[in-house]
Formats: C-alpha cells, sequence, structure tokens
C-alpha cells in the first residue's frame, strides 16, 4: 500500500502515461512542402519576315557596322596618292541638294592591292560638301583639296590631307572664291595645281580665269594668260605628263537664257609660258558637263567617260600629239553616268571609277566601284558586297 505523500506523484505519471498512449494511437498529419514551380517553355507565334536587304555583318553585337564601301553618292572627287598605293575620296552629294545632311565630309581610302575600301574617320575635315576637285601633289605627298559645295555654295578653302598621318590641314585662305564647279589638275613638271572656271550663282556667271596654288609657300596666284577657254564649270582637266600640258575639255557654257553653246574643243595649258591653245577636232565627242577625264601614262592617251546631265556610257581616248579622238566601246560597262569619280592608278595601269548619278534619276546615285583596262578595252566591277 502506498502512503498518501505519493499519491500526486503517481497521478502526473499517469497522466503522462495516458498523453503518450493517446498520441501514439492519433493519426500523423503531415505539413506538405511548398509546390516549387514548374519552368513552362513559351511558343511564339511570331513569325519574322526575312529581311528585304541582308544585313551587312558586324564584329560583335556591340559594335559598329564593318563598312565595305562608301555609301551612295555623287558630285564627287578622288586622287591616287602614288606614295602609299591608296585611292583617296573626299566628300559627296548623298541626296536631294536642298538639305545640308546629304553632304558627306567623310575621307575614303581604296586600297589598290587588296581591293579594299576603308573608312579613314580623320579626326579632323573639311565641311561636308560635294564638287570639289581632288588632286595628288606627288612632290609633297599631299592631296589637295578644292572648291568644295553645299549645293550652290563653294566654300573656297583650300585643303591638304596627308595619308601616312590621316590628317587633313587647311590652307591658304585667299585664292578664286564663290565659284561651283571649279577643276583643277597638278602639273608634275611645274609643280603647281592649276584651276579653271567656276559658277557664280549669285550673278549667273561663269568664270574663266586660271590661277595656279603652290603647296609650299601656300600661295595661290591669279595668271591672266592672254587667251583664255570659256567661262565653264563641270568641265573635266588632267594633266599630259609627257606633253606637259593641263587639259580641259567639255563643260557647261550655258548661263541664264542666252544659252551659248558648249564648247567640244580641247584646250591645253602650259605654265611655263602661261598660255592656252585651242585644239580643234571634228571627230570628237561633243562637249559635256559632269564628264571625267584621267591621263594614261603608259599609253600616252587621255580618257574620258560619261557626262550629260542625265549620263552617259560613252568612252573616248585622246591623242594630244595627234589632236585625234577614238570612239572606245568596251562591250561591259559601268552605265549612264554623270557626276562620278574617274582616276588613273600608274602601277595598275587602270583606271577607277566610283559613284555618280546613274541615268536621269536626279539625285539618285550608286555607290559601285569599277575598274578599266585600256589594253583590253574591258570593264570589271570590283565592288564588294556583305
Amino acid at each position: 500500500m502506498c502512503s498518501s505523500q505519493s499519491s500526486p506523484f503517481i497521478a502526473v505519471v499517469l497522466i503522462s502515461l495516458c498523453l503518450a498512449l493517446t498520441n501514439a494511437c492519433s493519426p500523423q498529419v503531415s505539413t506538405p512542402a511548398p509546390i516549387q514551380p514548374t519552368s513552362i517553355p513559351v511558343l511564339s507565334t511570331i513569325t519574322l519576315s526575312p529581311p528585304t536587304v541582308p544585313p551587312r555583318p558586324t564584329a560583335s553585337a556591340t559594335e559598329e557596322v564593318i563598312e565595305l564601301n562608301p555609301s551612295p553618292r555623287g558630285y564627287v572627287s578622288m586622287a591616287y596618292d602614288s606614295e602609299s598605293k591608296q585611292v583617296i575620296l573626299f566628300g559627296g552629294q548623298t541626296g536631294d541638294v536642298t538639305n545640308p545632311a546629304n553632304f558627306s565630309d567623310e575621307t575614303w581610302a581604296y586600297d589598290v592591292a587588296t581591293n579594299a575600301w576603308k573608312n579613314m574617320k580623320t579626326p579632323l575635315a573639311p565641311k561636308s560638301g560635294g564638287a570639289g576637285s581632288l588632286v595628288y601633289d606627288v612632290e609633297s605627298d599631299r592631296v589637295i583639296l578644292f572648291g568644295n559645295a553645299r549645293g550652290l555654295f563653294p566654300s573656297g578653302d583650300t585643303w591638304a590631307y596627308d595619308f601616312n598621318s590621316n590628317t587633313w590641314t587647311q590652307m591658304a585662305a585667299k585664292g578664286p572664291i564663290h565659284r561651283l564647279g571649279v577643276r583643277m589638275a597638278y602639273d608634275i613638271e611645274s609643280d603647281r595645281f592649276i584651276s579653271f572656271g567656276g559658277y557664280n550663282a549669285n550673278r549667273d556667271e561663269m568664270y574663266q580665269d586660271t590661277w595656279a596654288y603652290d603647296f609650299n609657300s601656300d600661295t595661290w596666284t591669279e595668271m591672266k594668260p592672254v587667251t583664255n577657254p570659256p567661262g565653264q564649270n563641270f568641265h573635266a582637266m588632267t594633266y599630259d605628263t609627257k606633253a606637259d600640258r593641263v587639259i580641259l575639255w567639255g563643260g557647261d557654257t550655258e548661263t541664264g537664257s542666252s544659252r551659248p553653246p558648249k564648247d567640244p574643243s580641247v584646250w591645253a595649258y602650259d605654265f611655263n609660258s602661261n598660255t592656252w591653245e585651242q585644239k580643234k577636232a571634228s571627230d570628237g565627242p561633243g562637249a559635256r558637263s559632269y564628264s571625267t577625264i584621267a591621263y594614261d601614262i603608259e599609253s600616252d592617251l587621255i580618257i574620258s567617260y560619261g557626262g550629260y546631265s542625265v549620263g552617259s556610257h560613252e568612252m573616248w581616248a585622246y591623242d594630244f600629239n595627234k589632236n585625234a579622238w577614238k570612239k572606245l566601246e568596251p562591250d561591259i560597262h559601268p552605265g549612264n553616268l554623270s557626276r562620278h569619280a574617274f582616276s588613273y592608278i600608274p602601277d595598275m595601269d587602270r583606271f577607277i571609277l566610283f559613284g555618280g548619278q546613274l541615268g536621269s534619276d536626279q539625285f539618285s546615285y550608286t555607290q559601285s566601284t569599277w575598274i578599266y583596262d585600256l589594253n583590253s578595252n574591258t570593264w570589271i566591277e570590283t565592288t564588294q558586297h556583305p
């Protein structure tokens, strides 16, 4: 028998035992774990149409688009840098003349060995524009730009480009001014740039003055020969090395309502005697504006391409010694062009042509590059495509 002092202890033990038995007999309810969301693929219902023009290649998503050629442009000029073996191109008009944004200030170099254009992205450049004359100075190893314009408003600035340092330098401020479509050639023997003509839109006047630029002294000099060609603009000029003459041909002589005829003559300028000589030939092409000529030193011939306001694919060869023209009719050609760039590459004995207005569609330009071989009378398009 237990004593009365132990009764509370026994009661506590019995209660605990009963609770334990009750829990053991009751069903255990577990708390479910949170349900993790299932990754469900989202099915797109949008179908993308293929691009109409393939995108140009990019090195990565964050880098600039690779530019394979200068953009389509007209009123453009280029010159061959014989020391660097590069064809240098500047500016040009890329669209409607009334929009200032449609003029370029880009400098491009074409490597004749690799057939590749490169945007030089110069830190400083002339103002954007077109219609200028770009000519290479052999003695100073500089490309000289003059007559750059936006629409009817030429700047009158002279600039020099050094490919080796990729720099433009603004040169003499005093020289021929207020003239659109002025043209220039480099006289190697005299180390002078010879410019002629141009159009003053404010006065509706064609200039017929002759100027010489000396890079070494950075000076322009008006030559004032006794006789000059008729005033004109957008004519064509080049230098005949063997004859030591600057050659001028074509050009627009029309002003106002009088509409005098264009001059079909070839004019030859001798810096040493400061004289122009008119060379008439009955078998040559009709004069035209927006044409180009370049001298082929290997064949001793001057080659012309295109011209007229609506373009042409006519090609002619002019022999200064015989004062005779011969029409060239290659089977394949760049098309009916005007306002294009055209230069001779003596290291290759080839001509290069770029851009211009194709046909009569005003302000619509091409970006094609073509190479011409006079010996085989053949054109090859070398435009790089993505």
